[in-house]
């Protein structure tokens, strides 16, 4: 093999490893997910320094259980998800605000382990439902009862 094709061949392997490395780098930021996050929306990202690596948790939710979820409708008023839900983590900006952002931790079906999922509420120009939103699909598995 002379060097011009030695050249050739690196430079495509070294393009490949970094266009694999942006991809994976993008979707570990904030994934996106066609079927629990259809309209893309954005959701916080957690910012870790080096001594918070001790803490089990970085984002904790509230243990609920997943059947409670499936009351959420469109039309409900903010109210009335604030008295299912309880407050959303934006507190008091959020009666200000159409997206109410919530973390809530499940069990994952036949284990002993747990996920926290961020959930996000949209409502319309007169406060009402007009969609709610997971982050991850492995959320709205266990929601729908379809994980496991």
């Amino acid at each position: 093999m002379n060097i011009d094709m030695w050249i050739s061949r690196a430079a495509r392997r070294g393009f490949l490893a970094s266009s694999l490395l942006a991809a994976s780098l993008a979707w570990a930021a904030n994934p996106i997910d066609p079927v629990s996050n259809p309209k893309r929306l954005d959701y916080p990202e957690v910012h870790m320094t080096l001594p918070d690596y001790d803490e089990p948790f970085q984002r904790t939710g509230i243990m609920e259980q997943p059947e409670l979820f499936r009351k959420v409708a469109p039309g409900m008023t903010s109210g009335q998800v604030a008295a299912l839900l309880g407050q959303p983590l934006n507190g008091g900006e959020a009666t200000q605000s159409r997206l109410w952002d919530y973390n809530f931790t499940f069990r994952l079906p036949r284990s002993q382990n747990y996920i926290v999922c961020q959930y996000k509420v949209v409502f319309d120009q007169e406060s009402r439902v007009e969609n709610a939103y997971w982050r991850r699909h492995q959320c709205l598995d266990i929601v729908k009862g379809a994980a496991g």
